[in-house]
């Protein structure tokens, strides 16, 4: 018991000599590339005749947090750097490029009697795969003894049957309504 408070008494106190040593760290001088001009000397007027309050001198710290918002953006300068071998220099901006062009909108296909034949029937081939393959897998997790899978398989079964059923069923109106398509279209 007496090494869990002793263990937690040293970290209290590593804690506390950790946060008085951030407090009371030295700050270091922030440097800028650019000072802070002083104003042109035909734009300053006279301190009595000027309404504007007297500046307020700043601790360091809060001094050094406002010193870069006061320089201009017209005063801050790019580091420019020599370029290397193998360096290659960016391209400037374009401000306008040319529009890009894209590939041309193929029409759709019309819609026929015989297109839809045709994939329902591919839709009626995949689904037939589909069935198949569940029923390998129900009797296959039959054999394991799993019959939580079992039941789930064997719903999954009844609905693609069923859904098989109807397509078959809409095959054999679309096929109807492909011959009378061509018929027309070959009169």
């Amino acid at each position: 018991m007496r090494i869990r408070y002793r263990l937690m008494l040293a970290g209290a106190v590593a804690l506390v000599v950790a946060l008085v040593a951030v407090a009371l760290w030295p700050a270091a001088p922030v440097e800028h590339a650019s000072p802070v001009a002083p104003p042109p000397e035909a734009s300053v007027a006279p301190l009595a005749e000027t309404s504007a309050p007297a500046p307020v001198q700043m601790p360091g710290k809060a001094a050094a947090r406002v010193a870069p918002v006061l320089a201009s953006s017209e005063e801050r300068s790019a580091t420019m750097v020599a370029l290397g071998p193998g360096d290659v220099a960016p391209e400037p901006e374009v401000e306008n490029p040319p529009p890009q062009e894209n590939d041309e909108i193929v029409p759709e296909l019309p819609q026929t009697a015989q297109w839809r034949l045709e994939k329902t029937t591919h839709i009626t081939a995949l689904l037939g795969r589909d069935v198949e393959r569940l029923e390998r897998e129900r009797e296959e997790a039959e054999t394991r003894g799993d019959e939580r899978r079992s039941a789930q398989l064997q719903t999954l079964l009844q609905r693609h049957r069923a859904r098989l059923h109807e397509l078959r069923e809409e095959i054999q109106e679309l096929n109807e309504a492909a011959k009378q398509e061509q018929e027309s279209s070959g009169e």
